[in-house]
């Protein structure tokens, strides 16, 4: 069975082709109507899971299309969308002939159920289906053209007011307010920014911070210059610490930064709001500024190294043990799915025995990068033993959680690790599971994913073992 997904958002688009595959479904995706009108009559899938508003051809003009041609007058669509939420909207959907019509957020694992529910009901209905109502062009178009105006006049005004109050708190306040992504661009700035940069603020936005405001080629970072961008990453609330500035004529200053994470609606950080104010001018021959300055910066260095494995970069045994903890109290209370995995590379010991320890130690390294590109950006990774490492997968069942071990496994084993002089196949056996419900501690949850791992091992290694 096949389920065609047209959604324009990537996440969206991903999470549920995951979570469709895990249940066996064969799975096609398209980024607008346009394409899957084409997809629609391509691929002839069983279900159609689509978005209503995309760019190009929407949802409406997709599911009009779709009915008004005799093979997929029948073909099960489902709208999934978080912008149109009105019983007008709904009312529409269902005179174009839709078959569901979800709204968003909703669980991977209810709009599965809905699927298996149109496919069941498709496949006991053996007799020719009556066909879904199709709408008069004129008809649909002046009822499409309402909704539309309708819902534009709304975003917009919703949009201009949230604008503008945004806008209006960070000018209101003295000190300077910028707002960077996870790529290390600024996306806002108020004027106080602007002015100690000696800049536009459309001479600031769209530019990487350490370009414009630390005059610098990469990301600050080093012993002595700590870059709040990582921390903030890694999930910590806020942190404060001094940095160096440099304004229009190309002066140092020091600024005192309070850098906190912008979460999403699903708790994960997306972005950095940092305030700053210049607290003391720096001159050449002001020792104690430099003193204050390097303390302040090695402070913060030694916390992070505090939580960080320096061989691997990834996060120690103590952090990854405590994070578990807290997505653990977490998961219980809200109910949310949590999945982990133990990792460890196999024959590891012979590896160290033949080619030496510093190979063995290339090795580490480069699967724990590897590792880090496979990741989604909730997951949580650290280095828990000499070849074992864990991932924390918060809301993640069992099957989404082998579906990222699996990938791990593959692209490890797949391609040789060097060191520029030899090269070596490596393989990774992992232990997954999930959070059960009679589970009181994050304790048992470590222990059945050591035990997972511990069979994967028995029964060949390079594998993935669920428990």
């Amino acid at each position: 069975m096949k389920v065609l997904i047209i959604e324009d958002d990537l996440e969206t688009r991903t999470t549920l082709g995951e979570s469709l595959r895990s249940e066996g479904y064969e799975v096609a995706v398209a980024k607008d109507g346009e394409e899957g009108l084409i997809a629609v009559r391509a691929d002839k899938p069983s279900v159609v899971i689509t978005d209503i508003l995309m760019p190009g051809v929407d949802g409406f003009h997709f599911l009009s299309e779709v009915r008004k041609d005799s093979r997929l007058k029948n073909l099960p669509v489902i709208f999934y969308t978080g912008n149109y939420l009105d019983e007008e909207d709904e009312q529409l959907a269902k005179k174009l002939g839709v078959s569901k019509f979800l709204i968003k957020p909703m669980s991977p694992q209810d709009i599965i159920a809905v699927v298996n529910e149109l496919v069941e009901v498709k496949a006991r209905d053996n007799a020719p289906q009556v066909s879904h109502p199709s709408l008069d062009e004129q008809v649909f178009l002046k009822l499409y053209n309402e909704r539309l105006v309708t819902k534009l006049k709304h975003k917009i005004i919703e949009n201009d007011d949230s604008r503008r109050s945004l806008e209006n708190i960070m000018e209101g306040i003295a000190d300077g307010v910028v707002v960077i992504d996870m790529g290390h661009t600024i996306i806002k700035a108020n004027s106080s920014v602007a002015a100690s940069l000696g800049l536009p603020k459309a001479g600031i936005i769209g530019r990487k911070c350490y370009e414009v405001i630390h005059r610098r080629q990469m990301p600050c970072e080093g012993p002595f210059i700590v870059c709040p961008l990582p921390h903030i990453l890694g999930q910590e609330d806020n942190i404060k610490l001094l940095h160096t500035h440099y304004d229009g004529t190309g002066n140092e200053h020091q600024i005192e930064i309070t850098a906190s994470p912008v979460k999403d609606a699903k708790g994960r950080t997306i972005a950095m709001v940092e305030t700053y104010r210049d607290i003391m001018e720096k001159y050449s021959d002001d020792e104690l500024v430099k003193l204050v300055k390097r303390l302040n910066e090695a402070q913060t260095h030694l916390k992070h190294m505090a939580i960080t494995d320096d061989l691997t970069g990834l996060r120690n045994r103590r952090y990854i043990i405590e994070r578990l903890e807290e997505e653990f109290q977490r998961a219980k209370r809200s109910g949310d799915h949590l999945g982990l995995i133990m990792l460890d590379i196999d024959h590891f010991k012979q590896v160290n025995d033949v080619h030496g320890h510093l190979f063995g130690d290339v090795v580490l390294r480069v699967i724990a990068s590897r590792i880090k590109t496979i990741l989604r950006m909730h997951d949580i990774v650290g280095r828990v033993g000499g070849e074992e490492f864990l991932i924390i997968c918060p809301e993640s069942t069992l099957e989404d959680t082998v579906i990222v071990a699996e990938r791990i496994r593959k692209i490890i084993n797949e391609e040789l690790i060097g060191d520029g002089v030899k090269e070596l196949r490596v393989a990774l056996s992992a232990g997954v599971t999930e959070l059960h419900e009679n589970d009181v501690s994050f304790e048992k949850l470590f222990s059945r994913a050591d035990l997972a791992l511990y069979k994967a091992k028995e029964e060949g290694r390079n594998r993935v073992v669920t428990l």
